[in-house]
């Protein structure tokens, strides 16, 4: 299209919006904080509005071989990468126009079931997502009034780049830990409180655990376990997410194309690069602590599975509880896909689909204005409907560790699920909802969560 062209009314059902104002829009969100962490989304949305632009229907298959180098012989039913960043894209599209873009002039929507962007002028009549099948759905359920955390939280001040100089102990650890959780052995006197003298959970905890370690059902817990790529100079070692087509064994080269849509933009003159899967593990590795006290209380076992290596044969039959967010856990991902009441966005936000009254549209890291130290995150705990029927999937994730671990600490306490009770109205010797979220906040202080308090909560319902 001609630089000089507007887009006419009849291609967009409304009043004609000039490209100018299209590049400008799609600059911005391509540079903000939201999109500029991904440099795979950005690169989608750029090609998608491109598209668009040009009239192109687009199909799965194409996208595939065009923008993820995919070969004549994709096969969507194998490989979903178009359809899972198509869906995140959404997700993040939904987030900006809640949050830092909700005066925006120019809209982009990508309608489910479709990759052709509508370009649409704010205020218009937007033509509304057909309704997708959930597994679950939210239950209007009048709670206790409690705490939104500080103003501050309403506003937008997540972290910058993702660019984290992270330490390999972590990793070493958090085997050790595995190891000791898997056998039962992280099991102190003093947890034998949380028991009935049959070794079954007692109340409150029985609330929601009683379900997740029971006779006769397994119980996996996975941890995060992204791919990285590493480099590493006279000074520092810098760890960059990578979730492109290519992989290969730790400490592996990669050559990167300063073009790969795969690799953020900002750090495309860094290298030499390898392969690499290390995590800092720290929340997930304290989560998993957490986790074996509670299950070796009451004498169950649980197995330990990182991310990566899950499988559906792993899930089948069995409870599963997720730790860190799901961006870093393939699996997790895929199951209860839709609009949930929340969403945990990893290192971004925590959106709120449906706010009620005096809830923020979205839960952002908490930072000092001078210093810009996090003085406070948020976690989200979910307990969802599992793979098969009588399962259960619970996870426990945050904006960062610090967050993760706070969810679970919170839920595995006394107190913490009396509070999760007293929003939903119900006493101590009574049953919470069977599915449900809570948002929760916590500072951070001296490099640890601290002082976490329930923020809201939602009750669901399976479909």
């Amino acid at each position: 299209m001609p630089k000089s062209e507007a887009l006419r009314p009849d291609e967009l059902g409304q009043e004609a919006i000039e490209p100018a104002e299209i590049a400008e829009h799609l600059d911005r969100l391509v540079k903000s904080d939201l999109l500029c962490r991904s440099a795979t989304l950005s690169h989608l949305l750029e090609y998608l509005v491109a598209k668009a632009l040009l009239g192109e229907h687009l199909k799965e298959v194409v996208i595939a071989r065009e923008l993820f180098h995919r070969g004549q012989d994709f096969d969507g039913k194998l490989d979903n990468i178009v359809r899972v960043h198509a869906h995140r894209l959404r997700r993040a599209l939904d987030t900006w126009y809640r949050g830092e873009g909700a005066c925006d002039k120019v809209r982009f929507s990508i309608p489910r079931g479709s990759y052709m962007v509508h370009i649409l002028r704010h205020g218009a009549d937007e033509e509304r997502d057909p309704a997708v099948r959930l597994s679950i759905e939210a239950i209007d359920i009048p709670t206790a009034p409690g705490p939104t955390g500080s103003p501050a939280a309403d506003e937008k001040k997540g972290p910058g780049m993702l660019l984290a100089l992270l330490g390999c102990f972590c990793a070493g650890a958090l085997v050790t830990y595995a190891g000791l959780a898997w056998s039962g052995r992280l099991a102190p006197a003093a947890v034998q409180s949380r028991t009935s003298p049959d070794g079954i959970l007692s109340p409150p905890l029985a609330a929601i655990w009683k379900s997740i370690f029971r006779p006769g059902v397994n119980t996996v817990v996975s941890f995060t376990n992204p791919l990285f790529l590493r480099t590493n100079d006279s000074v520092s070692r810098a760890y960059i997410a990578y979730n492109g087509p290519i992989t290969a064994p730790v400490g592996t080269a990669f050559k990167m194309n300063p073009d790969d849509p795969f690799v953020n933009r900002r750090i495309a003159g860094l290298g030499p690069l390898v392969f690499n899967e290390s995590w800092t593990g720290i929340g997930e590795m304290r989560a998993v602590h957490k986790l074996s006290e509670l299950a070796g209380s009451s004498g169950f076992r649980f197995r330990l599975v990182r991310g990566r290596a899950l499988t559906y044969d792993d899930m089948k039959g069995s409870n599963v509880i997720f730790l860190g967010s799901p961006w870093a856990n393939d699996m997790q991902a895929k199951f209860n896909i839709g609009i949930t009441p929340f969403q945990c966005f990893g290192t971004e936000n925590i959106v709120n689909n449906d706010p009620k009254n005096g809830e923020p549209a979205a839960y952002f890291p908490e930072l000092n204005p001078t210093t810009k130290q996090l003085i406070a995150s948020y976690g989200l705990f979910s307990v969802l409907p599992g793979l098969d029927p009588g399962t259960k999937i619970v996870s426990s994730s945050g904006i960062d560790q610090y967050a993760t671990l706070a969810a679970l600490d919170l839920m595995t306490s006394p107190d913490g699920v009396r509070e999760v009770m007293r929003r939903f109205g119900v006493s101590s010797q009574q049953t919470l909802p069977e599915y449900f979220q809570a948002v929760v906040r916590t500072e951070i202080i001296r490099g640890d969560p601290a002082n976490t308090a329930v923020v809201t909560v939602r009750a669901l319902k399976a479909k």
